[in-house]
């Protein structure tokens, strides 16, 4: 990636991150801070580059879709989306129609 698309796209992660209000949506936080979709797409965009990445998040931030966890609680919301999509596959797996 060039110079100018790693400057760049750190300029945008202050900016949104500054945008988001620098701290943890659940326990207010403010070290070890990541982005985290609230309604969850995948991860496909963790294969990006940065400055993909960045234009990722920034199109789910206009979509309101995007807030600030620490490291720990996007560990936690990651584990309960999992737990949830599992009980909700083992339902629908199931059901007799």
């Amino acid at each position: 990636m060039a110079k100018y698309q790693k400057e760049w796209a750190k300029r945008q992660r202050k900016l949104l991150l500054w945008f988001l209000g620098e701290e943890c949506k659940w326990c207010g936080a403010k070290t070890g801070l990541e982005f985290d979709c609230i309604k969850p797409r995948g991860d496909e965009h963790h294969k990006f580059d940065t400055s993909a990445r960045m234009c990722f998040y920034r199109k789910q931030l206009l979509q309101f879709n995007l807030q600030i966890l620490c490291e720990s609680c996007h560990c936690k919301k990651t584990s309960q989306e999992q737990r949830s999509s599992y009980f909700w596959e083992e339902i629908a797996g199931n059901q007799p129609f």
